[in-house]
């Protein structure tokens, strides 16, 4: 059965997979660039473009065949994340 997490992300996904797309875009380009990516430097730079943000569709980015988790964690820096810890990727 899927979880109730899962379940969440996906409703949050319906209707914002073109924004979807272009965050994973996002992704790759900083994970080319500077070697591992993680959530809040996707959410930056889509601010930093004037693109709104995902929400929790963000959740999906890195589900991807592109994507390999390094094992590691970065500590969120986002208010509303209330330091919650992001898996930090690179690509396959």
């Amino acid at each position: 059965s899927v979880s109730k997490k899962q379940e969440g992300i996906e409703d949050a996904v319906d209707g914002n997979e073109a924004l979807l797309a272009v965050a994973r875009e996002i992704a790759v380009e900083i994970a080319r660039t500077k070697g591992t990516v993680h959530a809040d430097d996707v959410g930056k730079e889509m601010v930093r473009r004037g693109i709104p943000p995902l929400g929790p569709a963000s959740g999906h980015i890195f589900r991807s065949e592109q994507f390999v988790w390094t094992g590691e964690w970065h500590e969120s820096t986002r208010v509303t994340n209330h330091a919650r810890m992001l898996r930090v990727w690179r690509l396959a």
